[in-house]
């Protein structure tokens, strides 16, 4: 299967102010993906998110590994490795008293053969075609982020990386982003690498999630299989507390997650959910709710990152 990126053993570590020894802030990360994949880079804060980022924009150097981009090794010939990604790290950053097209103009004039009608094609995809003459210190935070994926769409990259470009937004403008870059992978099969810490909605649009903590890759894989592999939570209200416990601390298969006086949060682990309800009615409890639902990406992140609010034991 074609490869837009390959990352293997990607290692990175920073001296220490004052100090002889070192600390690692990338750990032997490896993950591909394929034309059209859009992939959630997520972890806490310090997990290594931006410094993997720099690395594979050779924006700070590595320590170790290989990242090889649409079969050109970053090493071997970063020109024309780069010359396949767009990027938008950190916050947007245009100059102020130029408008929207005066300003792509200025970035078109750093690659070689950009078509003519290229700049306004972009700003119209990105939704900026009316804004093109607006001086850009007049956007709102959205414009600029909408302004900055333009920015990295220009040579018609591959792979697009793109750090916390939701920050700051509101909800809808997390929303209208988060379409624009589903369209581009789906209509023009173009690659995502977004960093994020919108969980929710990562879950919802990313094809596959890599999570990063401490430096080290603790998760990655389809979104799909990653969350339709995790076991079945059931939330449940039971009558008599005292014997509810006891019939469910009983009950093979599940494990008791947590009691909130008579509300229940079960995992089941051996038993499917109608085998389940069958133990607890024939128990001659009295039910008063029961819900089943799957872990949420959010729940497995804090449980795989220690996440002090996680439901998960």
């Amino acid at each position: 299967m074609e490869k837009i990126i390959s990352v293997k053993n990607l290692r990175k570590a920073y001296k220490k102010s004052n100090r002889f020894d070192s600390e690692t802030a990338v750990q032997n990360v490896c993950f591909e993906l394929a034309p059209g994949n859009i992939m959630g880079l997520l972890g806490t804060n310090g997990a290594g998110k931006t410094t993997t980022l720099k690395m594979i924009t050779n924006l700070c150097s590595k320590d170790n590994g290989k990242i090889i981009i649409d079969n050109v090794s970053l090493d071997e010939n970063p020109g024309l490795a780069l010359s396949k990604v767009g990027a938008a790290l950190d916050t947007p950053s245009f100059y102020q008293e130029l408008t929207a097209r005066e300003n792509i103009e200025c970035f078109a004039h750093l690659y070689e053969n950009i078509p003519n009608g290229q700049v306004m094609e972009l700003l119209d995809y990105v939704g900026l075609s009316s804004q093109a003459e607006k001086k850009v210190k007049k956007f709102s935070l959205g414009m600029k982020q909408r302004l900055a994926l333009a920015r990295a769409m220009l040579g018609q990259p591959k792979l697009i990386i793109l750090d916390e470009p939701a920050n700051g937004l509101d909800p809808q403008g997390q929303i209208n982003l988060y379409r624009l870059i589903c369209d581009m992978a789906k209509e023009r099969n173009t690659t995502f690498i977004v960093s994020s810490h919108q969980l929710h909605d990562m879950e919802k649009f990313c094809t596959d999630i890599l999570i990063l903590d401490k430096g080290k890759s603790i998760l990655q894989g389809k979104t799909e299989n990653i969350l339709s592999e995790t076991t079945n939570i059931v939330d449940c209200i039971l009558e008599e507390t005292n014997a509810a416990r006891s019939v469910l601390s009983g009950c093979n298969g599940i494990s008791l997650v947590s009691q909130k006086g008579n509300q229940f949060t079960i995992r089941l682990e051996n038993i499917c959910f109608d085998e389940f309800v069958k133990n607890l009615v024939a128990s001659h409890l009295h039910i008063h709710y029961l819900s089943m639902r799957k872990h949420s990406l959010q729940d497995l992140f804090l449980k795989l990152t220690g996440g002090a609010e996680s439901c998960i034991h």
